[in-house]
C-alpha cells in the first residue's frame, strides 16, 4: 500500500530550507489551484494534499515532530502523525492563505490594495 509522505508530496528532500519548502508550495499551488483547474477535479484532491504537506513542514514543531516520525516508523509516519493531529490542528497557525492571497493579487485574481482594477 502506498504511503503518503510530506516531503515527496512538495517534491523536496528532507534536509530542505524553508524557503525551497515555501517556493515548492508556490509552485505547486499555482499548478493545482482550483482556479486554473476548474476542468479537472482531480487537482483538488491533489491541492489538499499539497495544503497539509506545507502546513506541517512550514512549522518548525510540527516539522520536527513528523521528521522524529519518519526515523522511527519510516514510510508510516504519515499515518503516525495523523492520528497525533487533527486536521484544524494541522493548519493552525499556517500562512497558507496568505501566500494564496499574494498568488491571487500577482496573478489578476484579486485586486491589489491601493489599485484598482477599474481604472
Amino acid at each position: 500500500m502506498h504511503q503518503e509522505d510530506y516531503c515527496r508530496i512538495l517534491g523536496v528532500e528532507p534536509h530542505a530550507s524553508a524557503e525551497q519548502i515555501k517556493e515548492a508550495y508556490r509552485r505547486l499551488a499555482f499548478k493545482y489551484h482550483s482556479d486554473r483547474n476548474k476542468a479537472n477535479p482531480e487537482a483538488s484532491e491533489k491541492m489538499k494534499a499539497i495544503n497539509e504537506a506545507y502546513a506541517v513542514l512550514s512549522n518548525p514543531a510540527k516539522r520536527r515532530q513528523y521528521e522524529a516520525l519518519r526515523h522511527q516508523f519510516g514510510s508510516s509516519a504519515y499515518s503516525q502523525f495523523r492520528r497525533s493531529y487533527s486536521e484544524k490542528d494541522i493548519f493552525r497557525g499556517s500562512d497558507i492563505k496568505d501566500i494564496l492571497e499574494e498568488m491571487a493579487k500577482v496573478f489578476g485574481f484579486r485586486e491589489r490594495t491601493g489599485t484598482s482594477i477599474n481604472k
